[in-house]
Formats: structure tokens, sequence, C-alpha cells
């Protein structure tokens, strides 16, 4: 039901000019025949009332289903982008007045052309708008020229390239989460190895979605302590005995190295072998509150957690473009930086992710 700004309603409005309540809605909204008497009893009522039509209902009442189009990664079951997934999932109901529609097109983070197939897929469709997040420096800005030519509104999530015309950002400031990780891992000593565990992406090494918290981690290091060697490994995330064996290798070539980073999202991959070499004297700073990252966190084999609710980047993102999209109203702020939480086993039962 219409609600007025005060208590009157559409209701009362059709009852005090003797029409019915579609006569009004039509007045309202300019559409369908209506005579000339009839349009100034309907207005002349509506100013005696002071009824005030709530604009949201009427984007219910008009039926029209807005697209949005979430171009992400693809994803396993428990993994950073499920998170992202649900957000958005949630941003879609999150206002009853709007009819969203989410229209997903997931890209393989190892291959440029599946992106470039989605991003075709995408513009081909004409959404009302697209929230993504992109590995692709280069395609991704390519993307959005060819959006912003064909005037699709567009919001990034997780990350963002600042050249771009986006409407609006969420996430974390991934130069300072690296940042903050490094000084977790480094405040209690002065560490002069650290190990840093990356994972094998690509061969064209195009995918590379951790650079810009890598490069927080790495310069806070540089800077505070100078001659501290960062060394670093390669493992494969798909094969758990490569990651093994390779760890194994490193600390049998370097016993002395007791701290150890990895600024992508599943610091989980190594916990077999730390639970398998166990060393009182170990550091790890991991990122993100997956559910395997936690279980690390739990067992001791994981020190630290840098992380923000996952879910809330996507949330927001598609609510805030929703809102542009729909409502034209624009966003506070254009980029939006979510807090980063620092977990750790003793405050890990009072966290909700």
């Amino acid at each position: 039901m219409d609600q007025s700004a005060g208590s009157a309603t559409i209701f009362d409005v059709a009852k005090l000019c003797g029409v019915s309540r579609g006569t009004v809605d039509r007045v309202l909204h300019r559409r369908g025949r209506v005579s000339q008497a009839t349009i100034d009893k309907v207005e002349r009522a509506i100013e005696i009332l002071g009824y005030r039509p709530n604009p949201n209902a009427s984007l219910l009442a008009s039926k029209k289903t807005f697209v949005f189009s979430c171009l992400i990664p693809t994803f396993n079951k428990g993994e950073y982008w499920e998170k992202i997934y649900d957000g958005f999932q949630k941003g879609a109901v999150a206002n009853p007045y709007f009819n969203i529609e989410l229209d997903f097109h997931l890209y393989n983070q190892t291959d440029l052309g599946s992106f470039q197939k989605c991003c075709k897929e995408i513009l081909e469709s004409r959404p009302a708008g697209v929230i993504m997040n992109s590995v692709f420096r280069s395609e991704t800005a390519r993307f959005s020229e060819e959006l912003d030519a064909a005037q699709i509104p567009y919001a990034f999530v997780d990350n963002v390239f600042d050249e771009l015309n986006y409407t609006v950002y969420y996430g974390v400031d991934p130069y300072k989460s690296g940042a903050l990780g490094a000084f977790l891992l480094t405040n209690r000593t002065n560490p002069k190895e650290i190990l840093q565990v990356r994972l094998i992406r690509d061969r064209g090494h195009h995918a590379d979605p951790n650079l810009t918290r890598r490069q927080g981690f790495m310069d806070y290091i540089h800077r505070t302590l100078p001659d501290t060697k960062v060394h670093t490994v390669f493992i494969q995330p798909s094969d758990p005995q490569q990651t093994y064996l390779t760890l194994d290798r490193f600390f049998k070539e370097n016993p002395n190295v007791k701290y150890m980073v990895m600024t992508s999202s599943r610091i989980y991959l190594i916990d077999d072998f730390l639970q398998n070499n166990p060393d009182p004297d170990r550091v790890v700073i991991g990122f993100d509150d997956l559910e395997g990252n936690l279980a690390s966190l739990r067992s001791g084999n994981v020190e630290f957690l840098v992380t923000r609710h996952i879910a809330m980047q996507s949330y927001h993102a598609l609510v805030a473009l929703a809102d542009f999209v729909i409502r034209k109203v624009t966003p506070a702020k254009r980029k939006n930086y979510l807090h980063m939480d620092i977990l750790h086993r003793l405050n890990l039962d009072d966290y909700e992710s």
C-alpha cells in the first residue's frame, strides 16, 4: 500500500474524490486517459490531505525489473568469492521496493580469454549496471571504456583501478592491509629473514590480484627493517603434495627462517605442512576469514589473520549502484573502505564473519 509522508494514503485520496485507486494512480503517474475534471478533483484532494506518494512503492508498482551484471572469479564452496556472491544476493533483496535481478558472469582468474568472454556477454546483454572485480588491468580498462560508451554505470568490489570512471567502490585498502600484516609479523622482534608464500596462477603472470597488498607488505618491511631478507616460494593451489614438498625443501635449506606470510586469502593451503612440522618459534600471518583459515587460526598454526567482513563489500556496492541507477541517488563517497579486523585465536569466538 502506498503510504504518505503523514497518515493519508492513496485510498484516502480516492475516497475523497469518489474515484478508484487506479484512477488516482493514473493521475499521479500521468498515464492512461483521465478527464481534466477528474485530474483537477484528484489534485485538489491531494492538496487537502497533504498526500505524498512513496517513490519506492511506485517503483515496485511499476513492475520494472533492473538487471545488474556481477563479474567475479569462479569459486568453489568455502572460498573467498563465495562470500562475495552471497553479499550480492543479500544486496538484491535489501530494498523490497526494487525489482532487482542478478546476472552472474564468472571468469577464470588464470585465463584472460575467460574474462574477455564474460565482458562481451555483459555488453551484449545491456544491463542496468555492472559490479565487477578484475585482476586484468588493461582488459578492465578497455571494458570500462566500452561501458562508458554504452552509458552503463559500473562499480568495483574488492579491488579498484582509480583511473577509471566507476560510480562507487567498496573494499579495504589493500596496500594498508599488507602493511598491517607486516606490522603484526614483525612487531615483537626484528626477523632477519621472512618467507613469503605465493600462488602459481598463470604462466603469463597476467593475474596478480594481491599485487597491491603484497606491495604494502614489502614496503613496510623495506622501510622499517631494511636489512631483512624476504624469500619467496611458489605453490600450486590445486596440488597439496607439491605444496608440502616445496615448503619441506625450503626449510631444510633455510632452517633458521621462523616468520611466514601469505598475502592471498588461502593460508590454509600450507596448514598441513605447519601441522606436521611444528615449531614453537614460528610466526605465521594470513589474510581473510575463510573457514579453512579460521581452522588454522584455532589450531595455533597461524598467529593472526587480517580480514574484513567480506560479504559486506558486494552487499554495499550493489545497494549503492542500485540507488544510483534506480533512484538517481549519487553515492556520498565514491571510494568506500571497510574497516580491517585483526583475528587471533583469543578473539575468534566473538567474531561474526
